[in-house]
Formats: C-alpha cells, sequence, structure tokens
C-alpha cells in the first residue's frame, strides 16, 4: 500500500515551473464537451487569438481537447489531466469580466480569458488547502519550522513528506500530516501535528502539490 501511494503522488504532483510569474491565484476550468475557450490578447480584442474546444472522445471514453498535440504547442498550463477533470491556469490578473492567465508555463504566455460559470478562481492558499498532498523540494531543501520564521525550532522528522496545508502566512504555509499519509507510509514516525515550511521563494514554487489521490 506504501509503494502504490509513493507511486500516485508522484503521478500526480505539479511540474515545478521555476521560471513562471506565480501570479494572483489559479483559475480552474470546469469543463465539459461542450466547452469552448477563447484567449484573447486583450480585452478590447473582439476576435480571439486561440481557441480551445472539447468534446466527447468516444475512442478514449471521456472528454478531450481537438487537435491536443497541436495545441499543445502553445498550451502549457499549471495542470492538464483531462482523465482528472483539471484544468488549471495561474492568474496575473483579474477584473469584473476577466481573467488575465498564463496559457504557457514554460515561457510565460499570457492571454485574457472571460469570467463564466466554468472558470473557478482560487488564491493559493485556497488552492493549497484542496490538495491532496504537499511535499518540500528535494532541489530547495528546508527544515519543518515551530513558526514562520526561520530562528524558531525545528521539528525532528522522518520518512516521506506527505502533508496538507492548514494554513498560510506570507511566503510560509503550516502543514500537517493527515490521516491516510500517517496511515499507508510506514516509515513515517514523526508524524507532524502543526508545523511550517516555505511555499515560495521571491516568485519561484519551492514545493511539489498532488491534486488526487
Amino acid at each position: 500500500m506504501r509503494l502504490l501511494l509513493i507511486n500516485i503522488l508522484i503521478l500526480f504532483s505539479t511540474q515545478v515551473w521555476s521560471q513562471t510569474d506565480l501570479g494572483i491565484g489559479l483559475v480552474s476550468i470546469d469543463f465539459d464537451d461542450k466547452t469552448v475557450l477563447e484567449f484573447y490578447s486583450d480585452t478590447i480584442e473582439s476576435e480571439p487569438v486561440k481557441v480551445v474546444e472539447f468534446f466527447d472522445d468516444r475512442t478514449i471514453n471521456s472528454w478531450n481537447i481537438k487537435d491536443l498535440g497541436k495545441q499543445k504547442e502553445w498550451l502549457k498550463p499549471e495542470v492538464l489531466w483531462l482523465d482528472y477533470s483539471a484544468f488549471t491556469f495561474r492568474c496575473l490578473t483579474r477584473t469584473d469580466n476577466w481573467f488575465e492567465v498564463i496559457v504557457n508555463n514554460e515561457n510565460g504566455k499570457n492571454y485574457w480569458l472571460k469570467k463564466t460559470e466554468q472558470t473557478k478562481f482560487k488564491n493559493w492558499e485556497e488552492y493549497l488547502k484542496d490538495m491532496f498532498g504537499i511535499a518540500r523540494l528535494s532541489s530547495f531543501p528546508q527544515k519543518i519550522r515551530t513558526e514562520p520564521d526561520e530562528d524558531s525550532q525545528e521539528i525532528e522528522y522522518q520518512g516521506t513528506d506527505c502533508f496538507v496545508v492548514k494554513s498560510m502566512k506570507g511566503d510560509w504555509i503550516e502543514i500537517t500530516t493527515p490521516d491516510y499519509c500517517d496511515e499507508n507510509f510506514t516509515d513515517s514516525k514523526t508524524p507532524i501535528k502543526s508545523g511550517w515550511i516555505k511555499w515560495r521563494n521571491g516568485n519561484n514554487l519551492i514545493i511539489n502539490y498532488f491534486t488526487t489521490s
């Protein structure tokens, strides 16, 4: 069971885009087989520069995007896992009627997307609280602290990182070990009731998050 959960976490962890603006939050698309997304270069433009259309793909028994291979040449969002209805963009600007979203996390390209009932905005704290799991990056080692301060006491932890977010304070997130991690990661001998780690360093995301089990 432990190895299975580890593999699941690895499979569904987000990619870390080190050079892309974190923005003010994230916009997730609640899509179905009739969803059409129109992306504009500016809010004053009358014609979209890119269009993404969904359809019911009977060959895979799932919803899919038309010409997905071609669309992926420019479309590299925060999350794109159609089988799990996960389609999410980092958001730079939020107005009454529009979202400015990063459509390509590799080069930071951004377009404008109209607000609809299918566009759901969450700030980073709300978004990370909804994640199945959080882990520190091996490329950015950091200690777990008792308070959101580099000078606070270190909390000793042994085992594989598997945490959820309780709260956020600036660059820091308060983490705890959920029951499903404590039960299945047999090498987690020191579960965390409350600890703090950094989730960002400047404009860089320095954690992995896992959207689903």
